[in-house]
C-alpha cells in the first residue's frame, strides 16, 4: 500500500475510535479540518482559527436508528416514479374522491389544476394524453385518463408503490 493511503486509512481509523468514543445519550460534534502544513485531523473539540476546510457533524447515539420518515425502498420509489393528479377547475366530487383515493393509499403526489389552454397543452405534453380529462393520474410517464380506481392500482402497484403505505406521509 502506498504512504497516502496508509495515512488516509490511519486517519479513518482515528475518525472510527472517536466516533466509538462518542457513545452518550446526548448529541456531540466531530470535527474534521486541515492544519497549516496540510494534514488532516479529526477531534470532538473545535479546530485552530487558522484550520481549514472544517467539516463539523453533529453525532448522536450510535444505538438510535432514525425510522420516522419513510423507507429507503419508498423514497426510490417516490424519486424514480413521481406522482401528478391533474385536476379541473369544474372538477369537484370525482376530484376529491381521486385525491382521498391517493391519501388512503398514501401516496405523496403533487397537484395540477388545469384552467387555462396552456395548462391543457402542458397537460397534453406531460401525458401524452390528446383530450384533457380530469382527474387524471400521471406516475412517472405513465398516465391514466379519469378515475378509476383499479387501473389507477395497477399502475402504482407497476411502479412500485406500496398496496397500503402505512408509513408516515410527508
Amino acid at each position: 500500500m502506498n504512504r497516502s493511503r496508509t495515512g488516509s486509512w490511519r486517519h479513518l481509523c482515528l475518525f472510527a475510535v472517536i466516533l466509538a468514543a462518542t457513545h452518550s445519550a446526548t448529541a456531540q460534534t466531530a470535527y474534521r479540518w486541515i492544519d497549516k502544513e496540510g494534514k488532516v485531523n479529526y477531534s470532538d473539540k473545535p479546530p485552530p482559527v487558522d484550520a481549514k476546510n472544517v467539516q463539523q457533524k453533529k453525532l448522536g447515539s450510535p444505538n438510535f436508528v432514525e425510522t420516522s420518515g419513510p423507507s429507503f425502498s419508498l423514497q426510490k420509489v417516490e424519486q424514480d416514479f413521481p406522482v401528478t393528479l391533474y385536476t379541473g377547475v369544474d372538477c369537484e366530487k370525482e376530484c376529491a374522491v381521486a385525491r382521498d383515493f391517493l391519501k388512503r393509499r398514501g401516496v405523496t403526489f403533487n397537484e395540477k389544476v388545469i384552467k387555462t389552454t396552456d395548462d391543457a397543452n402542458a397537460f397534453k405534453k406531460q401525458t401524452g394524453i390528446t383530450e384533457p380529462g380530469v382527474p387524471s393520474l400521471l406516475v412517472g410517464a405513465k398516465a391514466e385518463k379519469g378515475y378509476l380506481e383499479n387501473a389507477w392500482n395497477k399502475l402504482l402497484d407497476a411502479a412500485g408503490y406500496p398496496p397500503s403505505n402505512r408509513e408516515k406521509t410527508r
